[in-house]
């Protein structure tokens, strides 16, 4: 898996480096619109932390410690130098629990919603339409209209926003989803709902998180027979 920064967290890392530098000051007095300041400065770190990371503050007493612990200018609990290694272990585990958590409640979902069929690999998908064209075959190359998202509805990539085509050899497609649309007639729209053992896997992509269940919602517009 890509290394993944995590912004927040190295700037208040960054922080408590600088702070370790200087000797502890007397604290000054600040004026109301400067206490705002700085309290909004807290929340913005924090969201920016939260929101870049997935991370959930389950410990609020030892979270608090560490945050009081940099600002008192006190020993640390933990070697500042390896704190960026340990929360980039933590968030790879972390993303990959949530993966597999998600992609477990939306099969759990999709189960049992009228619609959907499930393919011997475990694909399940939805027809909207049925094509009424020529079947593809892992040789030919397709034109597609595709909105990718994840169970949690983040959405990649939106077809109808981009008004972009995807097109693709039909073999060299993640697996999950060759395995839909090699049996989709020219002309289909359906929603398939690939595991993640049959999209990106363990690694995830820069978009795709670890261990993530991918949805697409496909229309096949053209099939263009390999010579």
């Amino acid at each position: 898996m890509k290394r993944i920064i995590l912004v927040s967290a190295c700037f208040m890392m960054l922080a408590a480096n600088v702070m370790a530098q200087k000797p502890a000051a007397p604290k000054p007095k600040t004026s109301a619109s400067e206490d705002t300041i700085q309290y909004a400065l807290g929340v913005y770190m924090m969201q920016q932390l939260l929101a870049k990371t997935g991370f959930i503050v389950t410990n609020p007493t030892m979270f608090k410690k560490a945050i009081d612990d940099v600002a008192a200018n006190k020993k640390l609990m933990v070697d500042p130098a390896s704190t960026e290694e340990r929360l980039l272990a933590y968030q790879r585990l972390f993303q990959q629990e949530k993966g597999k958590k998600l992609q477990e409640l939306l099969f759990a979902k999709v189960k049992t919603t009228p619609g959907f069929s499930a393919l011997p690999s475990g694909v399940y998908y939805s027809l909207s339409k049925m094509g009424t064209g020529v079947i593809p075959t892992a040789k030919d190359t397709v034109i597609m209209n595709v909105t990718t998202s994840l169970p949690d509805g983040t959405i990649i990539e939106d077809a109808s926003k981009t008004k972009q085509s995807y097109m693709a050899l039909a073999g060299d497609m993640i697996a999950g989803l060759r395995d839909v649309v090699l049996r989709m007639p020219e002309g289909t729209v359906c929603r398939a709902i690939v595991p993640y053992t049959l999209a990106y896997g363990e690694a995830g992509t820069a978009t795709i998180p670890p261990n993530s269940a991918v949805i697409y919602d496909v229309a096949l517009v053209t099939v263009r027979k390999a010579k």
